[in-house]
């Protein structure tokens, strides 16, 4: 199950189901690419070629993330704090993440959702998931 957790976010979000950078980063089709650079151009400010959207994860190599992914506090405090996931951390809820699940779709659930039956299961039940949206 470890090669999975690649794809867990500190915060509480499963890239694969969760993230949309990640989601068109991995989709063949130029559409959903597109509509995706589009959102993020009008997040951002910026131009973005949607041929060049990747990322391999929040918990992948820093070289292949997508750029806020590197940035992301909650992120890096995770990696601080040596923990795969905040729930586990000392110091759960921190203001930061607190104020990240309030703003989150789909962290909040799923953070209740892992307390509730574990990593592991729910992370075999996000794959499941990935894979059948594929």
């Amino acid at each position: 199950m470890k090669n999975t957790y690649h794809l867990l976010g500190c915060c509480g979000i499963y890239c694969g189901t969760d993230c949309e950078v990640y989601k068109a980063a991995h989709s063949d089709d130029i559409i959903v690419r597109q509509r995706t650079a589009k959102a993020l151009e009008h997040e951002l400010g910026i131009e973005i070629d949607p041929s060049r959207l990747y990322c391999e994860g929040c918990q992948g190599p820093e070289e292949q993330m997508w750029f806020e992914c590197r940035l992301c506090l909650i992120r890096r405090c995770g990696k601080r704090q040596g923990v795969t996931i905040c729930i586990e951390c000392e110091y759960y809820p921190c203001q930061v993440l607190q104020c990240w699940l309030s703003e989150s779709q789909s962290a909040p659930q799923n953070i209740q959702e892992i307390k509730r039956i574990g990593l592991d299961e729910w992370i075999k039940k996000k794959v499941k998931r990935k894979h059948r949206n594929k």
